[in-house]
């Protein structure tokens, strides 16, 4: 089973439809639109090198969630595995363990962040304190040579979406952190509701100065009125863009903005106005 190549078995079965209905069509754009859905027709068709079963029948009828993830792990260590077979696994809850262990015991890049976007959308047995582990120690020796900011990024994403869960694990590491992993906790713990703790890594952040439009954002996001002040103050030495958030973020938290600027030469307006 694992010696199948489903991408090869796709591309014979695309070869020889585009020689059956090339004469249909006019034009290689044609051709594209006319083969719009193909890869669903093939995936619901009976398929000789699968004795006959369409693929997508051939995934339903593995059940066993350990057969699916020695599959994910036999074809995804060095390409995309079948989109049919993450289909399945994304069907069978119990796959997450598996998953699971994928992440806490491999060391292959692409494997592990198949198995952490399978379990995002799985939604079970997630493994929060390995997620949390690698981002608090990302940047330093603790952190296993594997873990690249391509995987740390996936991770805030995740960790960003069920801020409700991991806020209160995260909110103790937030005064000793570094300041890369500041930002991170940041993008995770702007959806983590009413905490003076978030509020003040916002605030800080801001007034860092540097990204003002991304952390005004968050400063008017997170709907705490003592922002105002410090957004106020940005105001009279910012540059368009980053006063334009800046007024967004004001006017988001209730407050008024009293300063009306003059950009006629700022680099950012002119270009913006150049574009349109």
């Amino acid at each position: 089973m694992t010696e199948l190549d489903f991408d090869k078995i796709f591309e014979n079965y695309l070869r020889d439809w585009c020689k059956e209905n090339a004469d249909e069509y006019g034009s290689t754009e044609e051709m594209e639109d006319g083969g719009a859905n193909l890869y669903d027709r093939w995936a619901d068709s009976p398929c000789e090198a699968l004795g006959g079963i369409a693929p997508r029948q051939f995934f339903e009828r593995i059940t066993d969630p350990g057969e699916l993830v020695k599959l994910l792990i036999a074809t995804g260590t060095t390409g995309c595995p079948c989109a049919l077979l993450l289909d399945r696994i994304e069907q069978v809850p119990e796959c997450s363990i598996h998953l699971a262990e994928i992440v806490r015991l491999s060391t292959n890049k692409m494997l592990i962040m198949l198995a952490i976007n399978l379990l995002r959308d799985i939604d079970e047995q997630i493994p929060y304190d390995i997620y949390i582990k690698w981002l608090l120690d990302y940047g330093t020796e603790k952190c296993p040579a594997h873990i690249d900011g391509e995987i740390i990024e996936l991770l805030v994403e995740v960790l960003a979406e069920k801020a409700d869960i991991v806020g209160d694990l995260l909110l103790p590491f937030v005064h000793t952190s570094s300041y890369e992993t500041k930002i991170n906790l940041a993008d995770i713990l702007v959806f983590y509701p009413d905490n003076d703790i978030v509020y003040k890594l916002l605030k800080e952040l801001f007034l860092e100065g540097n990204n003002i439009p991304l952390y005004a954002g968050y400063l008017g996001k997170y709907g705490d009125p003592r922002a105002i002040e410090s957004l106020q103050d940005a105001l009279g030495d910012c540059n368009y863009l980053e006063y334009m958030e800046v007024v967004g973020a004001i006017e988001r938290l209730g407050g008024e903005v009293n300063i009306v600027r003059d950009f006629s030469e700022d680099p950012y307006y002119l270009a913006l106005k150049k574009a349109r």
